[in-house]
């Protein structure tokens, strides 16, 4: 009776089951905070794209647009960047066109580049490749 009674005990299992779900917890988690950075990052460099594409509208030339899209990028653009284009110039006949500036993935930082490779454990490498664009009317 009393190997049937220490059988029964359930002193430890929860310590166990925690070791069985930890390594399954810690995948879902970095893989969020990996995801995470990428997706700030691709945020970070539209709406320095979209800046620069405002600055693009109300005529501004390519010194202008791009320390605009510098100084919206939190860092992630190095001063004086020329990676870009712009698919108008805006001058007093372009009134009401559209004018889309776009960001050169390829002229991107190797850091900038990296964190577009999100890396979970024991799943493939996902490497995103974004369109990096912002689009205002001429002025």
């Amino acid at each position: 009776m009393k190997i049937r009674a220490k059988l029964r005990r359930e002193e430890g299992a929860a310590a166990v089951e925690f070791a069985l779900i930890v390594g399954l917890l810690a995948i879902l988690v970095f893989g969020l905070l990996e995801y995470g950075l990428a997706f700030w990052q691709v945020q970070n460099l539209r709406a320095a794209a979209r800046e620069g594409a405002r600055v693009a509208a109300v005529r501004g030339d390519n010194g202008d647009i791009s320390a605009a899209m510098v100084a919206s990028s939190a860092g992630s653009l190095g001063p004086g960047f020329a990676g870009f284009s712009a698919s108008t110039v805006c001058n007093e006949n372009s009134d009401g066109a559209p004018v889309t500036v776009l960001i050169n993935n390829g002229a991107l930082s190797p850091a900038v580049r990296e964190a577009f490779d999100v890396s979970i454990p024991f799943l493939p490498p996902i490497t995103l490749n974004p369109t990096l664009s912002g689009t205002f009317r001429c002025e």
